[in-house]
């Protein structure tokens, strides 16, 4: 699958927070270069290429927006979420291990060192499966939200560095409640894409057209 280096440029480029001639400035560019490759004008020269996949954090085969839909998501990452109504702006954060066997994944917090006494942690434990590489389903324990487990969606970026949803759980004896959440490798862009979906009510700019 290829999604055009141009969007892979102008998507990294917006979640780090990066303006055109921050970025120029960075790889050695004029910013009216940047603008001729995010609208695939211009592509990079090599060179170019190697400093721009180092700028925005990511591979080569991610600049050039070669996409492997079976990404290991085995690892460390970060889960923000939205806490329950009456919260609306408040977010929790927690460091989560995951396991990826087959099409499954197994997410703790747990797994992850504990932290000093003075500084507790959110926890979160969860259970997913990946559908055709960009949808995770599942149920999650923990989160601080209103009832012991609830269900999960996350929309799972093509290049597996993050994953948008929110949970929803029972409220009372007959009721809902729900809230937006993340899934990221670094701790920032957990933060910054969750208060994207804050701002927007889930609608993410920086996430990437599936039409390409």
């Amino acid at each position: 699958m290829n999604t055009g280096t141009g969007k892979v440029i102008q998507e990294r480029r917006r979640l780090l927070g990066l303006s055109q001639p921050a970025l120029a400035t960075a790889i050695g560019v004029s910013s009216r270069q940047i603008t001729r490759y995010e609208s695939e004008e211009q592509s990079p020269t090599l060179p170019v290429a190697v400093r721009l996949a180092d700028a925005l954090q990511i591979s080569l085969a991610e600049l050039a927006g070669i996409v492997d839909n079976r990404v290991d998501l085995a690892g460390r990452w970060w889960a923000a979420w939205q806490k329950p109504a009456n919260h609306r702006d408040e977010v929790e954060i927690a460091a989560v291990t995951i396991r990826h066997e087959g099409d499954h994944l197994l997410l703790d917090s747990e797994a992850e060192p504990p932290a000093p006494q003075a500084d507790p942690v959110a926890a979160m434990r969860g259970e997913m499966r990946v559908w055709d590489g960009d949808a995770l389903t599942g149920w999650v324990r923990g989160m601080d939200i209103a009832f012991p487990v609830g269900t999960i969606y996350y929309n799972l970026h093509p290049q597996g560095a993050h994953a948008v949803g929110s949970w929803t759980t029972k409220s009372g004896s007959d009721g809902v409640v729900r809230g937006w959440s993340v899934l990221a490798r670094e701790r920032s862009d957990a933060e910054k894409l969750l208060a994207e979906m804050l701002r927007t009510d889930g609608s993410v700019e920086t996430w990437p057209s599936r039409s390409a």
